[in-house]
C-alpha cells in the first residue's frame, strides 16, 4: 500500500486559503439573506395564521363535543323510551 503524501502550506498560503474561504462564507450568506428573511416572513405569516385559526379550531372542537353528548343522551332516552314502551 502506497502513502498518501499531503502537501504542507506555507503559513501564508495556508492565510490566503483561509481567506478566501471567509470571503466565500460571507458571499453565500449575502445571497442567502434574501431567502433567509423570506422564509422569516413566512414564519410569520403562518404564526398570525395560526393565532387566527386556534379560536375557531376551539370551537369546532367544543361544538362537536356538545353534539356527541347531545347525540349520546338521545341514545340513551330513546333506549329507555324503547324499554318502558315493551
Amino acid at each position: 500500500m502506497t502513502a498518501i503524501v499531503v502537501p504542507q502550506l506555507d503559513p501564508e498560503q495556508a492565510a490566503r486559503i483561509r481567506a478566501a474561504w471567509e470571503q466565500l462564507g460571507r458571499q453565500l450568506a449575502e445571497q442567502f439573506k434574501p431567502i433567509q428573511e423570506a422564509f422569516r416572513q413566512l414564519g410569520l405569516a403562518v404564526q398570525r395564521a395560526l393565532a387566527v385559526l386556534a379560536p375557531l379550531v376551539r370551537l369546532a372542537d367544543q361544538r362537536r363535543e356538545r353534539l356527541r353528548a347531545m347525540h349520546t343522551e338521545y341514545r340513551r332516552r330513546l333506549r329507555h323510551r324503547r324499554r318502558r314502551a315493551r
